[in-house]
């Protein structure tokens, strides 16, 4: 069980997003790994989500995953939990922001989805007191979760979906706000139709996103160049590369899976980087460049 650290806008380690914002949470609890990312993307919406869109937001969370970005969402039913685990089952990282205190559970049935977040290199977020425990949390739970990301999501949200409190929240703050539309006659989405007519960017592919967002790698546009490795490049930096992920890993454990000492592969994960095949993000964590298979 990871450690729970505690944190409020005077100490050092409270998130920077959260800290800048024009009402920062008086405190926040942290489980996992720390609220860094170069790319946060929210994916938000119904608790009585359909199959399809529960599907769609799976397929989409993996998507940002895969590419290195962290996936955002309020660890409710339906599509955020299916956006948690879409992340999770591409080996990505997802934050869970909670609208009560760490001392509660809500939903009950999502402990064991929470336990898998904070075991990392996902992160629980509680930006309330750990006994709190109310309806306000819901609207502030979604403040946060704008807040921390850098592009909102709208999978699936009906007339009086949770969602589109997050949705607004990030229009405030001027984030890109997009929105999966569906037929007129659905009535499950009929927030999310009043959003798209008030100017949401309507999203119909991840690829979308992805290129939006300056994610999309090489596997989804064809027209980008992969880098050649040097052919005199050490047996080292090649042992590495082929240790790094898709998404981020921490140094240590890059080093661990290619047999190497810490400061060798530090070393070879600097060459791989001045080659552009190694990319750095959060600090101390290495992914491969989207789309480089060697």
């Amino acid at each position: 069980m990871t450690a729970l650290v505690h944190l409020t806008p005077l100490e050092a380690g409270y998130p920077p997003r959260l800290r800048a914002s024009r009402d920062p949470p008086a405190s926040i609890t942290l489980e996992g790994g720390p609220l860094d990312a170069q790319c946060a993307v929210a994916i938000v919406g119904s608790r009585r989500a359909d199959d399809a869109a529960a599907a769609f937001a799976h397929q989409l969370a993996g998507a940002l995953a895969r590419a290195g970005a962290v996936v955002v969402s309020g660890g409710a039913v339906g599509i955020d939990a299916a956006a948690h685990r879409g992340a999770l089952d591409a080996g990505g990282r997802t934050w869970a922001v909670a609208p009560t205190g760490h001392g509660h559970c809500f939903p009950a049935s999502h402990a064991p989805l929470f336990r898998r977040i904070a075991s990392g290199p996902g992160t629980m977020v509680w930006p309330f007191a750990p006994d709190f425990k109310h309806l306000s949390g819901f609207h502030a739970r979604n403040r946060v979760l704008a807040t921390l990301s850098d592009a909102v999501v709208v999978v699936q949200a009906g007339e009086r979906s949770g969602a589109l409190h997050a949705a607004a929240r990030a229009s405030e703050a001027g984030k890109p706000l997009w929105v999966v539309p569906a037929a007129p006659w659905m009535r499950a989405f009929t927030g999310s139709l009043q959003l798209l007519a008030a100017g949401a960017r309507p999203l119909t592919a991840p690829s979308e996103l992805l290129r939006a967002m300056s994610l999309a790698g090489p596997d989804d546009d064809p027209g980008t160049t992969l880098p050649d490795l040097p052919p005199d490049l050490p047996a080292d930096a090649r042992a590495v590369l082929e240790a790094t992920p898709r998404v981020p890993s921490h140094a240590d454990a890059i080093a661990s899976a290619a047999g190497l000492t810490a400061q060798v592969a530090s070393a070879a994960l600097l060459t791989l980087a001045l080659e552009n095949v190694v990319v750095e993000g959060p600090p101390g964590f290495f992914r491969r460049t989207n789309g480089y298979k060697h």
